[in-house]
């Protein structure tokens, strides 16, 4: 195997799903010396099953990530891909913050380890930039990279209204990179999933991470340049002037290369992304269902600012954005 040289810096969005993570990806790779991937979580698994990067070709065959797999690995075939996958696997489904020990079970770990570091390392190689902005959002993943030798890690921890969240995940949505729908989940499920997936992030990676900042998704979406600078200031990352600044979120990222994500951003590649507050939930999630989310999440809303009665709106005063421009989730 190959030795990566560069030491990349790993800017980790972690949360729930559909809660705008590759929008806010998107906006933070057009950004001068940073690259945006998609979802890194579950790579191996992803590119043993040749599911499709945002340039139309299937993993293996896209230009960027061959071009990284050779600079990390030398050569990678697909035995050799589900070999790390299933690796990966073990060490999630043994719950790495459990903390049993075992011989093997350490090498399984810096097998992992050692992989995912020569990974992010070709990725800054070949990209030329210093940040990486891997969106996977799962707090496994997270806090296993967390621990990687040679990668300084900081992460972001994405929060939405529980509500818009549980709409989202009620919804049938084609995957574009493999076939058929993403997973759906009902509200009562999401709207616990959000609470201990948002405080077990906050209390793990707030402690293992060099920095972490806290992002609201509809913050960056109607406020995306202040947001951007409190990123910058909380984890290091060096932003353009304010004019530069708008021209360069404007136009976002020159190249897309993503590795999962929301079908909707993905498809939007190769031109500036309007991004239009999405709040469908507010005229379409039945009262039912409002009820069941707010009663679960009631604990942790008015922490993350979110009120827990939100007035309905009549589905005639949403925006009629095209949902594929729509910055709805990730």
């Amino acid at each position: 195997m190959k030795a990566c040289m560069k030491r990349a810096r790993v800017l980790y969005v972690a949360g729930q799903g559909r809660t705008g993570s590759t929008v806010l990806g998107r906006i933070l790779g057009g950004l001068p010396d940073v690259t945006f991937v998609g979802e890194l979580s579950f790579f191996w698994r992803r590119f043993a099953n040749r599911e499709l990067c945002t340039c139309g070709q299937p993993l293996p065959e896209c230009s960027f990530w061959s071009e990284v797999l050779i600079a990390a690995f030398g050569v990678m075939t697909r035995d050799q891909a589900l070999r790390f996958a299933e690796i990966e696997r073990r060490v999630l489904k043994r719950q790495l913050l459990s903390g049993r020990r075992s011989a093997d079970r350490d090498d399984q770990i810096r097998a992992v380890a050692e992989e995912r570091a020569r990974l992010y390392g070709a990725i800054a190689q070949v990209a030329r930039t210093t940040w990486i902005v891997d969106s996977g959002k799962g707090l496994a993943h997270g806090s296993m990279m967390a621990r990687l030798d040679g990668v300084d890690f900081v992460a972001i921890h994405i929060v939405r209204d529980p509500r818009g969240v549980a709409f989202s995940w009620l919804k049938r949505v084609r995957s574009d990179s493999e076939p058929g729908e993403l997973d759906r989940r009902s509200a009562g499920n999401t709207a616990a999933h959000w609470v201990w997936q948002n405080l077990a992030i906050q209390w793990v990676l707030q402690r293992r991470s060099s920095a972490y900042t806290r992002v609201r998704y509809e913050d960056f979406v109607t406020r995306a340049p202040e947001v951007v600078r409190a990123i910058s200031s909380a984890t290091g990352m060096t932003i353009p002037s304010p004019a530069e600044l708008a021209r360069d979120l404007a136009a976002g990222p020159a190249e897309l290369h993503l590795v999962a994500g929301n079908p909707g951003v993905r498809a939007n590649r190769g031109r500036g992304m309007s991004l239009t507050l999405d709040e469908e939930w507010r005229a379409s999630l039945p009262p039912v269902q409002r009820w069941i989310v707010t009663v679960i999440c009631a604990v942790l809303m008015p922490a993350y600012g979110y009120p827990l009665f939100a007035p309905r709106i009549r589905s005639s005063r949403l925006s009629s954005t095209h949902p594929s421009e729509r910055a709805e989730h990730g």
